[in-house]
């Protein structure tokens, strides 16, 4: 016997879909939507609610993996059961695990791991090999195994491996994927530099380090004609250098972290713990200017930027803990929270479902 469900006046959001921001019903069976339509009946288990949502799966394009080399702070299993509780049905995996995703044996491993699982992971490569910072790993070789982009994730990347990497990509159409930071002006901090936090005694990273870089890797993108993805900008300079680039020509895209459109450096002030992050959060300004980016299409896309750590590493005086947050399970809850009213729901989704799929150069599709 089938199984079938019935979600009962939901908001469909699909950008050019004839239902597009319209309460409908759908009916699904056998795993598949078998109508969408109004008032629609029919013998199935209804799901209904208040302020019901229903759009293409999403898609996270930043999550940190700490499997393989780090299972006591998370498996690939639970980052995607994680992923699944928050509503995304695919994401984008980090390669700085214990080794590193430096191969095609590597990008087996997670491909194969995941291979049964609801969630899609979408493996991206490292931009380094392992033998020399400064050379390329294995990036065709990923590339035809399945990785769909390649990073240092929150390493450091210089400009001449960058334009390499610009270069040697651009025939097979592979993204390059940055976190731009100077690390040598970062000089280790845990927090912002601004009025907020120079007071706390805590070492702090000013927003310079990253749109002296933002504007660097724009510059060598340019030189290179080629794709290049920013991810998890955090400050106003870095959207407005975005926001030029993309009016000139330049093929940039670029992301941002929930947990930076959502809070300012000011939570820092309570000394918790699950506020340090990286990048750091930074003031009420830059959280605004990061909102106007993602209503103007500035921001392709947000990310969840999860990074789970173990409560050994995180439940401790504030200068010590590691960085990073648990984020998944509660992006949407946290835009309902705190974005709402700045941002509409239909702009949001597109961050999650279409501004994605144009990230990684993937066919977005329909609801249908």
């Amino acid at each position: 016997m089938l199984k079938s469900y019935l979600i009962r006046n939901a908001t469909l959001l699909d950008e050019g879909h004839k239902h597009h921001s319209q309460q409908v019903d759908i009916l699904i069976t056998d795993g598949k939507i078998a109508e969408i339509g109004k008032e629609i009946k029919a013998d199935a288990q209804l799901i209904e609610g208040e302020k019901l949502y229903v759009s293409r799966g999403w898609t996270d394009l930043r999550c940190h993996l700490s499997d393989p080399g780090h299972e006591q702070k998370d498996t690939l299993q639970t980052l995607l059961d994680t992923a699944a509780a928050g509503g995304f049905t695919s994401v984008v995996t980090l390669p700085n695990s214990e080794p590193a995703i430096t191969d095609k044996s590597a990008v087996n491993y997670l491909k194969n791991s995941s291979a049964n699982h609801l969630v899609d992971v979408l493996p991206a490569g490292m931009l380094s090999a392992s033998s020399h910072a400064e050379n390329l790993a294995e990036l065709f070789d990923m590339y035809q195994t399945g990785a769909v982009a390649f990073t240092n994730g929150d390493g450091g990347l210089s400009n001449g491996l960058l334009k390499k990497a610009l270069l040697y990509t651009k025939p097979f159409g592979a993204r390059v994927i940055t976190h731009p930071s100077d690390k040598s002006l970062e000089q280790g901090g845990s927090v912002n530099e601004s009025e907020n936090t120079i007071h706390t005694g805590l070492k702090t990273s000013p927003s310079l380090a990253e749109y002296v870089s933002v504007s660097e890797q724009i510059e060598i993108a340019k030189y290179c004609d080629a794709h290049l993805h920013l991810s998890a900008l955090s400050c106003k300079e870095s959207v407005a250098l975005v926001r030029q680039a993309k009016k000139e020509g330049v093929k940039i895209t670029c992301d941002v972290a929930i947990s930076n459109l959502c809070f300012s450096d000011k939570e820092v002030l309570s000394f918790d713990e699950n506020f340090k992050l990286y990048p750091p959060l930074r003031t009420e300004e830059d959280r605004n200017a990061l909102v106007e980016g993602v209503n103007d299409g500035t921001i392709d896309a947000v990310s969840s930027n999860h990074a789970p750590q173990n409560i050994e590493q995180k439940q401790m005086e504030f200068d010590y803990a590691d960085c990073g947050s648990l984020t998944l399970q509660q992006l949407f809850a946290w835009y309902v929270e705190y974005l709402a009213k700045d941002i509409s729901v239909e702009r949001f989704m597109q961050t999650l479902t279409q501004g994605p799929a144009h990230v990684l150069g993937l066919d977005y599709g329909s609801l249908k």
